[in-house]
């Protein structure tokens, strides 16, 4: 994908389908993330020599995984020459695997399934340890540029990125615009399986109705997205601000 970083944000990365850069998206007062800090992907094992040039170009220093050891052992990390750090925050393992129990065990309603993995994304007490884990490597600089992923990047990976764009300002539209965009990308990724089954486009691709759901719930809980962020997360928005917008 011949595309420039600053045209649309997306990396011309061949062995990955969903790497983009949080860069050049705008708060509500019009300040602007800065590129090449930020990166959402999926995961990293199909990486090509080239991709792992311009990772390095990019000077990538860290890199965080949500995934479960399970995932990580079947799909391992590649990693760029610059990256000082690799950081693991299991986002969910034990809902992750009643989950993928659930289908192998005949469960239909995907939707449903992905609608209560999107609360416990935000409620569960070992994903908000692990969130708050997240924010507080990208209150650090010297991490800068930081790499976050799990398998698919649109999930796990969905929800921090719509956090961190809720955390800087970024408008709702735009948030939600974001990611939704993954779809874009990860119907090439997964189209074997959907074409067997289409149902299993709950699964593979995301709703407005799973990000929204996930939102809801922070508000029913917490009374607002700026609460939740600052006293159950523990962000220090002011600093992230600093670091990611001009």
């Amino acid at each position: 994908m011949e595309t420039t970083l600053l045209e649309n944000r997306i990396l011309p990365i061949k062995g990955g389908y969903n790497f983009r850069d949080l860069g050049t998206l705008q708060s509500k007062n019009g300040k602007i993330i800065k590129s090449n800090l930020l990166f959402r992907t999926d995961e990293l094992s199909n990486l090509e020599t080239e991709d792992l040039d311009l990772l390095t170009k990019l000077n990538i220093q860290t890199i965080i995984d949500f995934r479960t050891d399970v995932e990580r052992s079947q799909s391992i990390d590649k990693i760029p020459s610059t990256c000082k750090k690799e950081i693991h925050l299991d986002i969910l393992a034990a809902n992750m695997n009643a989950f993928l129990e659930e289908i192998q065990n005949g469960q239909t309603n995907f939707k449903s399934l992905l609608i209560n993995f999107y609360k416990d994304l935000v409620l569960s007490e070992q994903a908000i340890k692990e969130y708050s884990s997240f924010f507080k490597i990208l209150e650090d600089p010297n991490n800068c540029g930081i790499i976050y992923h799990c398998t698919a990047g649109k999930d796990r990976t969905g929800v921090a990125t719509a956090l961190i764009l809720s955390a800087l300002d970024v408008e709702w539209r735009d948030i939600l615009s974001d990611y939704l965009m993954s779809n874009e990308f990860l119907v090439k990724k997964y189209q074997s399986y959907i074409e067997k089954n289409p149902a299993l486009k709950d699964v593979f691709l995301v709703q407005e109705d799973y990000l929204k759901t996930a939102f809801e719930v922070i508000k029913e809980n917490y009374e607002s997205v700026q609460n939740y962020l600052t006293n159950v997360l523990n962000v220090d928005i002011d600093k992230l601000k600093q670091i990611y917008l001009n």
